[in-house]
């Protein structure tokens, strides 16, 4: 149990990490949009796959 809590910790942070990163990099113009949005999308689902919740 407490080493499925620590993955799903760590691939919410993974996915929070990769999202706000491809967020980042498109505010900048470091990235064109649609490299962006997939690396943007891999993140969210990194954090929809997770079985953290911030809220209880």
């Amino acid at each position: 149990m407490e080493k499925e809590r620590k993955i799903s910790i760590i691939l919410f942070i993974a996915g929070l990490i990769i999202a706000l990163t491809s967020a980042i990099l498109l505010f900048l113009g470091i990235l064109p949009s649609s490299t962006s949005a997939i690396i943007g999308i891999v993140g969210i689902g990194l954090l929809a796959t997770s079985n953290f919740r911030l809220l209880k």
